[in-house]
């Protein structure tokens, strides 16, 4: 038997052009070259951003408005999400207001679980900043 059967996976936690062209890892190549070096930035981008929002078809009301009735009925799991989506969508419109009011909420809810959120927070302009720059060639 060969060493290391029962090593662990690594995972990456933004995908190398490497793996292939798959929409993820084209999607992490262009963040890299936005994020001009910033990894943490690049990291939290990458896993909140949405690959094409254009193929959303729920409103963005629609997704706040079961948000916050996920989270008056104690389900925070279902309002975190539905946060999380609104505030994917206001990084998709460029609006700073709606990512910092939404994922701020999901931050809120999630606690420190969710290491992507604060470090959006800390990097709000850069990060709305980022998106623009990667859907404005989407």
């Amino acid at each position: 038997m060969r060493g290391g059967v029962l090593r662990r996976k690594q995972h990456n936690s933004i995908p190398s052009s490497s793996q292939g062209n798959t929409p993820e890892a084209v999607m992490a190549s262009k963040l890299m070259d936005l994020c001009t070096g910033d990894t943490e930035l690049c990291q939290a981008l990458a896993r909140l951003m949405i690959l094409d929002p254009k193929k959303i078809n729920i409103s963005l009301e629609t997704f706040l408005k079961e948000a916050q009735d996920f989270e008056t009925q104690g389900n925070k799991l279902r309002a975190e999400v539905g946060y999380r989506v609104a505030g994917a969508l206001s990084l998709f419109q460029g609006d700073t207001e709606g990512v910092r009011k939404y994922f701020g909420k999901a931050l809120m809810i999630a606690g420190n679980s969710r290491g992507e959120y604060k470090t959006l927070m800390d990097h709000l302009d850069d990060a709305v900043a980022v998106a623009k720059r990667y859907y404005s060639g989407v």
